[in-house]
């Protein structure tokens, strides 16, 4: 049997069933030679055999301690008197081997049936060492398993008793077998006993209180809620999250009456797993729940049991997750990934019903966004999507698409102009204030296919909206076809533009300033596209364009390296007289360092910065006053004239005036037509005029169109003038063999 637990122990892995299959290896090994010594005749025999008994008491002792160090723990930490016990076995075991043969140690001197009576030689201690050194680990071994019977739990201390109590039986058995010179010694038994029971109750030994204590304690603090049926559906156990959950105390059959309709559908399956949404108290709480139903050996039914793991805070949390994936965090509508998912499963399995999609946004809202800051900004959104909210009934879907742009899906017959009319001016009322009103405008779209991506209807929608512009009479504009024209247009002047500058297909064309007589001093650069399919385009057709997608910076650039590069071609044939003006716009001030590169600019083409005049519109200066007066300031230090367009479209132009330091002054053409046949308008552009002078401002004025009007312009003491009574905007090269030949 302890050769079976020997071979049983070499197969399984570890540092434990190493030392196990030693100790039973070496009581396998010392059963031999205890039957050797017994029944083997010999006085050499017996002496040989005496002393391996002897030794292999040892080695059992420190086998039996590395067992306990790796069983419980203790003596992990005494390396150095375990290497002084390894030292001193292997030197006493070969003490005991040579004293075979020399008996110096000990020596039979009597052999019977029953007696075998071994004489110590005198004068050698090591026989008396021997004794000391087994019994001191003896004594060691037996008192940590006291120790460790005392601490342990009631379940497993009977592993630890065992062996304390063949311990105790070993040692007892070994001093009498030593005083009694009995030639069986029993404490050899033992050893082989306690290796037995070592390996049983290593790897076979389980309480069956264990196993029923240890499950109960489990299932009772576990976090999962258990109820468990017998074979005929009675509640036999259920732990204390499901009591808790129905709020019952020991009435178990209580819940019999809640879970019966659940047996009942269960029983087709052994096992299934469901989510479940039971009400708790005064909250609903979701539960994953296990179902599973036990068999016997056989195949014979037991019982039913269900696990109800409470997965409440997860789903909410999922919940959670899913809501911030799909909707935006500042208002709580629909991001627009999932409003044109949402709104186009309603249109593609509603086709009996007609939709429109209406879109709003905000005019100028980055604005709002640089005059009050980003909370302000978003305050309003909220503001925005609140009455968005409020106005919608069941059926519509509502989200936002983009910062300032909501989109909403409803039924045709649902939109009333009036009603939505109504919503605009109430979120602007609530809003609006001396210093700054904002302005909603809304486009609409009635959706004719409803298999189009919603992505384009929102286009087509916004783009109603864009119409509005300056048209304060409404806030509502609806798609036509007309405008999806314009906005294809308008994708194919961005998309075309910047080949068109690389291939210098836009051409600078000059309109003369000219005196009474029409001699010129100069002309202002204005731009022409030289289209390769379309033919000469005019700015009519791409500037807008260009200024509302931020790339007008780009060709006010490029026009001013033309008029540059042409000052210095006049430069060099010697004509210093005919100054080129350029014009500035708004979105230039933002985009680019104006500063930096038109002075780098004349700086390359070797040219006298006032020969390169900059016209800068009152609307251009007012979006940042103060920032761009500085840089108006800087080129005019660095040489440039500077030169106010349109002067009369804004709303303080003459405290700009004031403010600003300008060498010319241009009248306003739409100004001046306003006040054609008007008496107080030829006053106050006779005012103008006198108050440009008075300046030391030139005054130009463009838009001269009649004879008459050239006559009083010059009554009022303007002299410089720019219109199609002279010219129309004109190739350099007619202006050259025109104007400059002369």
């Amino acid at each position: 049997m302890i050769g079976a637990c020997a071979l049983k122990a070499y197969k399984k892995e570890g540092a434990l069933a190493r030392v196990v299959f030693l100790y039973e290896l070496g009581a396998f090994i010392c059963g031999i030679i205890f039957l050797v010594y017994t029944y083997v005749p010999g006085t050499t025999i017996t002496v040989l055999c005496k002393g391996l008994i002897m030794a292999s008491f040892d080695w059992l002792l420190i086998l039996l301690m590395y067992y306990t160090q790796y069983y419980t723990g203790m003596f992990k930490g005494i390396v150095g008197v375990k290497v002084f016990m390894i030292a001193y076995s292997l030197l006493e075991t070969v003490a005991f081997l040579i004293n075979t043969w020399t008996r110096w140690i000990f020596d039979i001197t009597y052999i019977s049936d029953d007696q075998i009576i071994v004489q110590f030689a005198k004068g050698n201690v090591l026989g008396r060492l021997h004794y000391v050194f087994a019994y001191g680990i003896m004594l060691l071994l037996i008192l940590s398993y006291i120790v460790m019977v005392e601490r342990m739990s009631r379940f497993y201390r009977f592993r630890y008793f065992a062996i304390l109590i063949l311990l105790l039986a070993a040692s007892l058995l070994d001093i009498m077998t030593t005083w009694s010179d009995s030639i069986y010694d029993m404490s050899m038994a033992a050893f082989g006993i306690m290796s037995i029971l070592i390996y049983y109750l290593t790897y076979r030994y389980v309480p069956n209180e264990l196993i029923e204590n240890t499950f109960s304690l489990i299932i009772r603090d576990m976090n999962s809620g258990i109820i468990c049926f017998d074979n005929a559906g009675r509640c036999i156990y259920c732990n204390g999250i499901v009591k808790e959950m129905y709020s019952i105390n020991d009435n178990i059959n209580e819940v019999e009456h809640n879970y019966a309709s659940w047996l009942h559908t269960q029983t087709e399956h052994d096992n299934k797993k469901f989510r479940q949404t039971i009400s708790v108290g005064d909250e609903r709480r979701s539960f994953d729940i296990s179902y599973n139903r036990v068999y016997d050996d056989k195949h014979n039914f037991i019982c039913d049991y269900f696990i109800f793991n409470d997965r409440t805070e997860a789903v909410e949390l999922l919940e959670y997750e899913k809501f911030r994936a799909t909707h935006d965090n500042l208002t709580g509508l629909l991001n627009k990934e999932q409003f044109y998912e949402e709104t186009a499963n309603v249109l593609r399995n509603d086709r009996n019903h007609t939709y429109c999609l209406v879109c709003s946004n905000i005019k100028d809202f980055k604005l709002v966004n640089e005059l009050f800051g980003i909370e302000k900004g978003d305050e309003i959104i909220k503001m925005q999507a609140e009455l968005i909210k409020a106005s919608s009934e069941s059926g519509y879907i509502c989200g936002r698409i983009q910062n300032d742009r909501f989109a909403v899906c409803m039924p045709k017959d649902s939109f009333k102009n009036e009603i939505m009319q109504n919503s605009i001016v109430s979120m602007q009322d609530r809003f609006n204030n001396a210093s700054f009103k904002i302005r909603v405008v809304v486009g609409v779209y009635d959706i004719e296919d409803v298999d189009e991506p919603v992505s384009n209807m929102c286009d087509k929608a916004f783009i109603a909206s864009e119409t509005i512009k300056n048209n304060y009479e409404t806030n509502i504009a609806y798609y036509d076809d007309k405008l999806l024209k314009r906005t294809l247009e308008e994708r194919r002047v961005i998309s075309e533009f910047e080949g068109a500058i690389e291939k210098k297909e836009f051409k600078m064309f000059l309109q003369p300033q000219v005196n009474t007589h029409g001699k010129a001093y100069g002309a202002e650069a204005l731009v022409r596209w030289q289209h390769p399919e379309r033919g000469l385009l005019s700015p009519f057709f791409f500037i807008d364009i260009l200024e509302t997608t931020g790339l007008i910076y780009k060709l006010d650039m490029y026009m001013w390296e033309c008029a540059a590069a042409k000052l210095s071609e006049w430069k060099k044939k010697g004509d210093t007289v005919h100054y080129i003006s350029v014009n500035i716009s708004t979105k230039d001030f933002y985009l680019i360092d104006v500063y930096e590169v038109i002075t780098s600019i004349v700086k390359k083409y070797d040219i006298e910065p006032k020969m390169l005049k900059l016209e800068i519109t009152e609307t251009a200066l007012m979006s940042d006053l103060k920032k761009n007066m500085e840089v108006i300031k800087s080129l005019r230090d660095y040489g440039f004239k500077i030169e106010i367009d349109d002067f009369g479209s804004g709303y303080s132009s003459l405290n700009m005036l004031k403010d600003i330091s300008a060498d010319v002054l241009k009248i306003d053409m739409a100004f001046l037509r306003a006040t054609e046949n008007e008496v107080k308008g030829q006053d106050i552009l006779e005012a103008i005029i006198s108050l440009g002078g008075k300046l030391g401002m030139e005054v130009i004025t463009e838009g001269v169109e009649t004879d008459k009007q050239l006559i009083m312009l010059t009554e009022m003491g303007c002299h410089i003038f720019q219109g199609y009574y002279f010219s129309k905007p004109i190739p350099v090269e007619e202006f050259e063999q025109k104007y400059m030949n002369e």
